[in-house]
Order: structure tokens, then sequence, then C-alpha cells
């Protein structure tokens, strides 16, 4: 297998913590870590909070505008509330180009207890419970 996603259900927090193990290259790749979200997000039958640790991903230079549009609609079909963590600088200007041309989300946080705690803050100032 190219990559995989260790997914973990927090079930205190009722948040996804997603840490891609990841070198997005070629349109294949982006297909394929596409897929992932989508075989286990699914299964909530509902927009899930998810924190995205980003420690072992990268994505080439030429296929950021591709992962982007597939990044977007991972967000507009899945998520409710996001935190990236430990983006590198490569990660973060794809996913904040994503953010801009597709207005989903761009957060990020020091570790997943700030992501948690961002999260919290999200849904208090949404009025969720």
């Amino acid at each position: 297998m190219k990559g995989t996603i260790r997914f973990r259900y927090d079930s205190e927090n009722d948040v996804v913590i997603a840490t891609p193990h990841w070198n997005i290259e070629t349109k294949e790749d982006v297909l394929v870590w596409f897929g992932q979200y989508e075989s286990y997000m699914k299964r909530f039958g509902r927009k899930m909070d998810v924190i995205i640790v980003l420690d072992d991903f990268k994505i080439g230079p030429t296929i950021g505008v591709v992962w982007g549009e597939y990044r977007a609609s991972v967000h507009q079909r899945f998520t409710r509330f996001t935190y990236r963590v430990n983006s590198d600088n490569r990660v973060k200007l794809f996913v904040n180009t994503s953010g801009v041309r597709y207005n989903v989300a761009t957060e990020e946080a020091a570790t997943i207890e700030d992501g948690l705690e961002g999260i919290k803050a999200a849904r208090r100032a949404a009025n969720i419970t």
C-alpha cells in the first residue's frame, strides 16, 4: 500500500484523530488517500470534528492543486470543526490555498490537546454541546 491513515475515535470528546502516513506525489496517491478518509468517515453518518496530525505527511510540489481539491471534498463531506497539528511549510501552503479556493477549514494547533480546546471553543461559539 502506498500510504495509510491511522484513525482513532476519541469517544470522550467525540473527535476523530487522523494521522496520515503519506507522501502524496500523484493523482493515484490522492485518490487512494481520499478513499481512506471516505471509507472511515462514512461510518459515522454525520460530519465529525477532526484533528489531523501531520508529522509524517508530505505533498509533492506538482500535486498540491489536485490534492487541495480532494482535501476540500473531505472537509465539505465529512468534517465540521478541524485542526491540523505539525504541518510542514509545503502542506501549510496547500492547505491555505485549498481553504481560500473552496472555503474550508485551515485552523492549526500546536498539539492535539490544543486542537481539542479549539474544537470545544468552536462548539461553544456555535451553541453545540
